[in-house]
């Protein structure tokens, strides 16, 4: 296989994946070259994330359950999220774990390829830490491949979670970023009724750091 940013061959790295229920002989493929990622070796078959689907899958939110698609959500967090859309803690980005067992995973896809993802820790998710226990469904991890963004993926992410758990409140894990805060504060100018639904929370304290998330960013210039 060829980089098609350099024109040049790869070299494969195995990757041991079973830590996350990720089945198979996995290979990363580096350009030899100019060292950027390239595409993931799942037996003899190569997994190009903006080549190897097509119309397989419609344009909406999927949950992850095939050992495919949680490669495909490996990519997205642990290179794509961090390698080429490297978080900026300046705006409270941060590099995120791959989703524990329990937790629900939505991949975004459209046209064909994945650009995106959100985790969901449901409610009753004990915290190993504190064994606190989640009162509500928590938007843990969202990322948007940054050619797809300020297009609406991210309300579109509120929407999703709203359509999912219709009768709960949503708690939002902290530190939730800059650009989350903006969609947020967006999201509840036009949908008033869940002004009093939206939670931030840290997993750290969960019944203590419960805040409202409308009343710190209604006046905040964001």
């Amino acid at each position: 296989m060829i980089c098609s940013r350099c024109i040049n061959y790869v070299q494969a790295t195995e990757l041991d994946l079973k830590r996350y229920n990720i089945q198979g002989i996995i290979h990363r493929l580096d350009c030899k070259k100019c060292n950027q990622f390239v595409a993931i070796k799942v037996n003899d078959d190569i997994l190009d994330l903006d080549n190897s689907f097509n119309d397989k899958y419609e344009n909406n939110w999927s949950e992850m359950k095939t050992n495919q698609e949680r490669i495909i959500y490996y990519i997205l967090c642990q290179i794509i999220y961090v390698e080429f859309d490297t978080p900026k803690p300046e705006k409270l980005e941060t590099p995120y774990d791959y989703a524990d067992k329990f937790d629900i995973v939505l991949i975004r896809w459209e046209n064909g390829k994945p650009i995106g993802f959100y985790t969901i820790k449901p409610k009753g998710t004990e915290v190993y830490s504190t064994k606190e226990k989640y009162t509500m469904p928590v938007l843990d991890t969202a990322y948007i491949r940054s050619a797809y963004r300020n297009k609406g993926f991210g309300s579109e992410i509120l929407l999703d979670i709203i359509k999912r758990f219709p009768d709960e409140d949503i708690g939002f894990s902290k530190p939730i970023s800059n650009d989350m805060l903006k969609v947020l504060k967006n999201f509840l100018r036009t949908y008033k009724e869940y002004r009093l639904r939206f939670w931030e929370i840290a997993d750290w304290d969960i019944y203590g750091s419960q805040k409202l998330i409308w009343f710190g960013v209604k006046d905040k210039f964001l």
